[in-house]
Parts: C-alpha cells; sequence; structure tokens
C-alpha cells in the first residue's frame, strides 16, 4: 500500500486535519505510527479505510493498493477489499463488536459476507482461529454476547476476525491501549507473529515502547503532518526533530517511575 499526499479537510471551514501524508505499507514490514492525541493517526487510518463520512470531511491524494487508487474506487470495490484483503482492529473492542449478538454469530456473518462457505464451515473455521489465539472454552465464547468478555479477550477476538479472510495488510489502530501488561504483551506477539506470515502490519500509537518492540519502520505526526520517519532505530537512537526527543524523553521518564 502506498499513501501519498493524504491530505483531509472539514468541509465547512476547510481547516486542514491531516496534510500531505505520505507512507508505505510493505508486505511483512511493521509500521509504527506514533504521536499524540490529536496528532492524526486516527484520522489517518479511518480515511484509508473509508470510514469518514465525506459529507464532513474532504479526502484528497492517493491511497494505492495493488497500483490502483482506493480513493477513486467504486463503494462496491471497496467493500470487497476492505475487510478481506484490508482489515483493521479498533482500540475498543466493545463497540466493534454488536452488542446485542452472539460473538459466534458476527464471526459466521462477518465469514459468509465474504466467502462461499456454509455456515457450517465458517463456524468451524471461527472456532480454529480463536483456538490460533490462544483462546480457551471457545464454544463457551463463540455463545456469549461481547459484555460477558474481558476487554482484553475481545482484543484477541478482534485479531482473530482480522485475520481470518487472509488478508494482506491488517491497521492496528490503539490496539493495545487500556489493556494490563499482560495482554498487551500476548497481543504484541501476536502482532509480530502476524508479520511473520508475510502480511503488511500498521500499528498506530502513543506509546514509544509499544512501537519500539515491533515495528520495522516509524513515522511520527504531529498537528496532521509527518514530522520525522526512518527505520525503528533512526528514531529512536538518532531522532532529528524536537517532537520525537520530547516524546522519546517522556516515555523514559514513565518508565523510570513505573520500575520506581
Amino acid at each position: 500500500m502506498n499513501i501519498k499526499d493524504l491530505t483531509i479537510t472539514l468541509a465547512k471551514n476547510r481547516k486542514k486535519l491531516v496534510q500531505n501524508v505520505s507512507f508505505k505499507l510493505e508486505k511483512g514490514k511493521v509500521l509504527g505510527v506514533i504521536g499524540d492525541s490529536g496528532s492524526g493517526k486516527s484520522l489517518t487510518c479511518k480515511a484509508i479505510m473509508q470510514l469518514l463520512n465525506n459529507n464532513i470531511f474532504n479526502i484528497e491524494g492517493s491511497v494505492k493498493y495493488q497500483g490502483e487508487d482506493m480513493l477513486k474506487m467504486s463503494k462496491k470495490k471497496v467493500r470487497s477489499i476492505i475487510g478481506k484483503d484490508i482489515s483493521i482492529i479498533m482500540q475498543n473492542p466493545m463497540t466493534a463488536f454488536d452488542p446485542v449478538m452472539k460473538i459466534g454469530k458476527q464471526l459466521i456473518e462477518t465469514i459468509r459476507a465474504h466467502t462461499n462457505l456454509s455456515k457450517k464451515q465458517a463456524y468451524d473455521l471461527s472456532v480454529s482461529q480463536l483456538k490460533a489465539m490462544n483462546l480457551t472454552r471457545v464454544t463457551e465464547i463463540m455463545n456469549s454476547y461481547p459484555h460477558a468478555l474481558s476487554g482484553g479477550m475481545l482484543q484477541r477476538i478482534m485479531i482473530a476476525l482480522s485475520l481470518v479472510l487472509k488478508p494482506k495488510i491488517i491497521i492496528a489502530d490503539e490496539a493495545t491501549t487500556a489493556l494490563d501488561v499482560k495482554t498487551q504483551s500476548i497481543i504484541l506477539e501476536q502482532f509480530l507473529d502476524i508479520s511473520n506470515k508475510g502480511i503488511g502490519l500498521m500499528v498506530i500509537s502513543h506509546d514509544f515502547g509499544v512501537i519500539a518492540q515491533i515495528a520495522d519502520d516509524v513515522i511520527v505526526m504531529k498537528d496532521g503532518k509527518v514530522i520525522e520517519s526512518g527505520s525503528v532505530n533512526q528514531i529512536f537512537y538518532h531522532p532529528s526533530n524536537p517532537y520525537t526527543k520530547e516524546l522519546l524523553k517522556a516515555r523514559l521518564l514513565t518508565d523510570e517511575v513505573n520500575y520506581a
């Protein structure tokens, strides 16, 4: 995937929220996108996934996937790509699942929307994928409503759902936020496993520690712009932008407090 000069403006007043953002997401690589709240990280993600309301936001630039600009594709073609070839893992899993529908039904319906599998085949595939996430009591999970499961468990189910159709790209938007340390560690290990399978992974976070553990390359965003980019070693050990240095300094101070 190649994003070029992505610009997002508010339709009502032409205020620019994201300006000329460009980067590549390569097969089998992890791209970390770092920045404070309001830096434009999630807006960029939602623009790529076509989740922004066109009546509120104007999107310019290009989002090329397999040589075609997704911003110029028909809605039907975009729908055939999103969810199948390109999956997203959202920050809050409770809002990603329908609260009045059992987990199993949601997994099965998603699979059948993109494949010709029968209900039984979709069920078996769902169970297999949940087990691959090291989840236990899978039958119980399939028969549960989202509110009956923990946030960490729902996050792992969401990862299972994102993987089930064998996507080429996964975008994780603050997917480890608010998780306990143990669950976060499990999620990060699964992210590394995802990239090892040849899937391009874009991890959006405000946490430098998360990005440091799994990213190959990093872009740093501030006020809707990319202010620095490079390999993870370059960004962490030889940052050139004062803002990046401040973010790293803040992270080190937080670690000192946590280990004190």
